[in-house]
């Protein structure tokens, strides 16, 4: 698959084709195309089929970040420049543009209507997301339920989706792809919770972009919510943090107890997941879908 996802980047015309690129060589973790394959794995396994339908959801991820840097205004993703910092925002919302197409391009692919329309409903919802989170900006007194439902929106639903279209292609029961789609979106919640705590107790040599960003940005996450009683003289709806303010804040999320608070709540999270797996045949597949849900809580990189 990642032969199959640099070839493909490379017939595309270069002013895209190097950036995109760009991104593609600096790594990340595929995480969303593993999914597709390992639930299909739980099925009858076509790769043929498969890949195209894994190329998507990653080429779907892609442009989700090329268009967030935008809107967040970071400089750096995976350790490099984003596209929006080498080019601009306006060619970089354009190639954001490309790949979403390139993504339905290849989910067609798979020959599955469905699948297609899986992908595109798990972007409308990313697309919401997105806006409400922007709604939200400076409000420091959102509360856990919202910020439960904007994750499940931008990260969450993806990853639901890939383990659903995994499923479809695999051709398995409809309780069973039920059971994936879950355990997607369950995972889904524990790793955008893991990687909020990674914004306050991560390295930028480990997360690969600056760390603290969502606080300086205005945007309250779950660490921030559990440690907010101790910072309610510093953190006022509507205004956007000083530097020192925002590094200060920062300093006493990491200090105290609310990471790990937080944590706690994404292992919640992938404990329910796991249980979702109960009711697929045993195998590899099902051993490294486990072996997932204690990975999103404790990776670094």
């Amino acid at each position: 698959m990642e032969t199959a996802l640099r070839a493909a980047i490379q017939d595309d015309p270069d002013v895209v084709a190097a950036p995109m690129g760009e991104l593609f060589a600096a790594g990340g973790k595929r995480l969303r195309p593993a999914l597709v394959l390992l639930a299909a794995n739980c099925g009858r396994y076509d790769l043929e089929k498969v890949i195209p339908a894994a190329m998507a959801v990653e080429f779907t991820h892609a442009a989700t970040l090329v268009h967030d840097d935008v809107i967040d205004r970071s400089a750096v993703r995976r350790g490099r420049p984003t596209v929006a910092a080498a080019l601009g925002d306006e060619p970089a919302i354009v190639i954001g543009d490309f790949y979403f197409a390139k993504a339905y391009e290849y989910a067609a692919r798979t020959q599955s209507v469905e699948v297609v329309g899986i992908l595109a409903r798990a972007v409308m919802e990313i697309c919401a997301g997105e806006v409400g989170q922007q709604a939200i900006r400076y409000r420091y007194s959102t509360d856990i339920p919202e910020y439960m439902e904007l994750i499940h929106a931008k990260t969450a639903t993806l990853l639901a989706a890939c383990c659903e279209i995994g499923a479809l292609l695999g051709s398995l029961q409809t309780s069973q792809r039920e059971s994936l789609r879950n355990y997607g979106m369950l995972l889904g919640l524990a790793f955008q919770i893991a990687d909020d705590v990674l914004d306050y107790t991560g390295s930028q040599g480990e997360v690969g972009k600056p760390t603290g960003n969502d606080i300086a940005e205005g945007f309250a996450t779950l660490p921030l919510m559990l440690a907010r009683e101790s910072l309610k003289t510093v953190l006022r709806d509507g205004h956007k943090l000083s530097t020192e303010d925002a590094r200060r804040v920062a300093q006493e999320v990491r200090s105290g107890d609310a990471p790990e608070r937080a944590i706690a709540v994404a292992r919640e999270h992938t404990s329910a997941a796991l249980q979702q797996l109960d009711g697929l045949p045993a195998g590899d597949a099902r051993d490294a879908l486990a072996a997932l849900t204690d990975y999103v809580v404790t990776r670094k990189l």
